[in-house]
């Protein structure tokens, strides 16, 4: 298996936890310093303390040999000259000597040999002490001679002896004592040195480590920002290139934080004018009365993303159909930070789904209006179709001169029926071209009076017994109107009044012309129309629910609204059923 790369290494652990590692390589490094040199301190002041003991172990077993010289030189003074002064000045050193053998034990009681040294040494001195004192007698008594203090001086120099000997090993043993201590203080200091030098190199090493890291993290970091920042500026010229797009970003309260070009385009608003301000700003006044800009950023919470399509407003006040995305922007725990949003200008895509959907729909209508027609026709021409059939079938039977009457009776039944088909066949052209959007008024000037005039005349074969059109007109008789329309209108009218209006009544045609102004009135004594057929009484197809078996198919008024609808006119109806109705059209700006 091949090594893994310093490289790869760091690659593989995060930078903080790399850092802290050296970190507390460092730390712990300084802290074994600490120690060893907390350790080498201890051990330097007990090595100081040692020697200063023994050294002090040393002064007074020195002291106490001198001591015992003095005593003893005192002692023979006074064996020799029986000076009473030297019995003081001995009085006085053996003291001294008491007090030197005191402190001498109490340095030694922590080494129990030179405790037992320093006791054997006490003993000998008390033993010599205790001979001094009697030689100090015998000579106060007077029974001193020479050969005695002979004997006197070889017993102290015995004594004398024996207490050197005890001096100087307990000497010797302090000094050996501190030779160990010496020994063992080099070599904590030796030890420590290298504990220094080595944690020193160890510690320098993580140091410089962790400075080439923390370069090393920088120059990644450098280019990584580096990269993104190209990266962020190529994205911004890719954003700024979508046109057609508007492209921006929030906080999460729907404050806008970025702008794109994109965005400049379709909403009309520049970067610094929209930099802080609520997205609420692009929104109709209905959907912000109804709270949807914060519905659409907890919609996008809720699922991550949401899109919709709804009518949006540009700075200069226009609507637009927009197709709109918004994208929750998540940090690394989950929490919202803002939302991306990106908005589309649908309205000529919204346009021709409408158009599309029209067209569907007029289509839908037209084949309806057809398969209506069919039906309608089957049974409306069967009536005109029978009544020719039968006058026909008489005519053939009516040959005499005698018999005129009765011919010219069944060709007009002939005439009739076939003006009554006709009229079928133009209601359902006319209602086909107005759907397709083939007809246009074609306004002209023309004398209104005389066209109602040829439209009533029409209606004097079919006029039911005791039937009167009294037409009346009012004002100029030359109007700008569209003449073809005004006949159908009139036609339509005063058809619908004969026809739903019995015998012996007053049908009356009201022509009125200001300057600007054109109003027919068309009124009968007829059956009337319900209230709630009224509603509907310009729908194609519809005939009011009292027209019971009289003939019709339901096209006339819806064909003469549109017709009125057209010329910008206005239709108005007054009806109680069983007493009459009156239709009233009114053209404003129709006379030139």
């Amino acid at each position: 298996m091949k090594n893994k790369s310093p490289k790869i290494f760091i690659r593989s652990f995060p930078f903080r936890k790399i850092l802290l590692f050296f970190f507390i390589g460092i730390f712990i490094c300084l802290t074994v310093v600490g120690i060893s040199f907390y350790r080498n301190n201890d051990v330097f002041n007990s090595t100081s303390y040692w020697i200063k003991h023994t050294q002090d172990v040393i002064d007074e077993a020195v002291q106490v040999s001198s001591l015992v010289k003095d005593m003893q030189w005192e002692i023979r003074n006074y064996n020799l000259t029986g000076d009473v002064n030297t019995i003081h000045i001995y009085n006085n050193i053996r003291d001294s000597l008491y007090a030197s053998t005191a402190a001498l034990e109490r340095l030694s009681e922590d080494n129990p040999s030179q405790y037992a040294r320093t006791r054997d040494l006490q003993m000998q001195l008390d033993s010599l002490i205790k001979f001094n004192d009697e030689l100090i007698q015998s000579k106060s008594a007077g029974n001193g001679t020479i050969e005695k203090l002979i004997e006197t001086v070889k017993k102290q120099n015995i004594f004398h002896n024996a207490i050197d000997k005890q001096v100087e090993a307990i000497r010797v043993e302090e000094s050996r004592l501190l030779e160990v201590k010496q020994e063992a203080n080099d070599k904590s200091i030796i030890t420590t040195r290298w504990i220094f030098i080595l944690l020193g190199i160890l510690t320098f090493s993580l140091l410089a480590a962790s400075f080439l890291l923390i370069i090393y993290h920088f120059q990644k970091k450098q280019k990584a920002e580096k990269k993104i920042a190209a990266s962020e500026s190529r994205f911004r010229l890719l954003l700024n290139s979508l046109k057609d797009l508007a492209i921006f970003m929030t906080d999460k309260d729907g404050y806008i934080i970025n702008w794109y070009e994109g965005a400049s385009q379709i909403k009309g608003y520049k970067n610094e004018e929209v930099i802080g301000k609520n997205i609420s700003i692009f929104y109709t006044p209905e959907a912000i009365e109804q709270g949807e800009p914060e519905q659409n950023l907890q919609m996008a919470v809720q699922k991550g993303s949401y899109e919709t399509e709804r009518w949006r407003v540009r700075k200069n006040g226009s609507r637009f159909w927009a197709d709109i995305l918004i994208n929750t922007i998540y940090d690394e725990d989950g929490n919202v930070q803002g939302f991306t949003k990106v908005t589309r200008d649908f309205t000529l895509h919204k346009k021709a789904e409408d158009e599309a959907a029209q067209t569907l729909q007029k289509e839908k209508e037209l084949n309806e209006m057809k398969s209506n027609f069919v039906s309608m026709a089957s049974h409306e021409f069967r009536t005109p179709l029978s009544t020719i059939l039968s006058s026909v079938s008489l005519l053939e039977f009516y040959t005499t001169t005698e018999t005129q009457d009765k011919r010219n009776k069944h060709i007009q039944r002939i005439k009739a029926s076939v003006a009554n088909m006709v009229s079928l066949l133009q209601e359902f052209l006319s209602i086909q071209k107005i759907e397709e959007g083939k007809i246009e008024p074609q306004k002209k000037n023309f004398n209104i009076r005389e066209l109602t005039t040829q439209v009533c005349s029409k209606f004097t074969a079919t006029l039911k017994a005791g039937q009167i059109i009294d037409h009346n007109h009012t004002g100029d008789e030359i109007v700008y109107s569209d003449p073809a329309f005004m006949d159908h209108i009139l036609t339509n009218f005063i058809s619908n009044a004969v026809k739903y209006s019995p015998v012996n009544t007053l049908i009356k045609v009201d022509i009125s012309v200001s300057e600007y102004t054109i109003v027919l009135a068309i009124k009968d004594t007829g059956i009337g129309i319900s209230p709630a057929d009224q509603e509907h009484l310009f729908e194609r197809f519809f005939r009011a629910s009292n027209t019971g078996n009289i003939e019709g198919t339901g096209l006339g008024l819806h064909i003469v609204k549109r017709y009125v609808d057209l010329m910008g006119g206005s239709i108005n109806v007054q009806s109680e059923e069983g007493k009459g109705t009156e239709f009233t059209v009114t053209f404003n700006g129709q006379l030139q």
